[in-house]
């Protein structure tokens, strides 16, 4: 309703995270994934990982456990066992594989949140978004098509 100021109920629980595990070269990146991380914990929002604390996603994971919210992360065994990414905030889940990764956030969160990444966070939504046997093309493609129909004047 136009001129009303009331503010909406948290109907989000749980969100999934996807982005980058670096921290790339703009300051302004780390200063946001920190707000993100607040904002989570002051609408009493649950964070679902990919686990580590390293990059942006350790830079909001850090933030939201820090401050009193719940985290999880989820890691495939083998990531795990070479300790790469850090331990995990809040409770770590070690999966067997990326796919089972995928299927487990899928079945828990209500809405992801996508960082800034590269090629592999791009492959990281569309495997959210279509399915975890999906691809970085499949997921490019349909909307390749999309602009070339918009071109041809569809």
């Amino acid at each position: 309703m136009e001129g009303t100021s009331r503010a909406l109920p948290n109907t989000i629980r749980f969100v999934g995270l996807l982005g980058s595990h670096a921290l790339g070269g703009n300051p302004r990146f780390m200063a946001t994934a920190v707000d993100l991380g607040r904002e989570l914990v002051r609408r009493k929002i649950r964070l679902t990982y990919r686990g580590g604390n390293v990059g942006l996603q350790g830079a909001v994971a850090s933030t939201v456990y820090n401050n009193g919210g719940r985290v999880r992360g989820f890691i495939p065994g083998y990531i795990a066992t070479r300790g790469v990414y850090g331990p995990t905030y809040g409770a770590e889940y070690t999966i067997s594989s990326n796919y089972y990764k995928y299927f487990e956030m899928n079945h828990i969160v209500e809405a992801f949140i996508v960082l800034s990444g590269g090629i592999d966070t791009m492959e990281e939504f569309a495997k959210a978004f279509l399915g975890p046997g999906a691809s970085y093309d499949e997921f490019a493609n349909p909307r390749r098509d999309v602009v070339e129909d918009a071109d041809a004047g569809l």
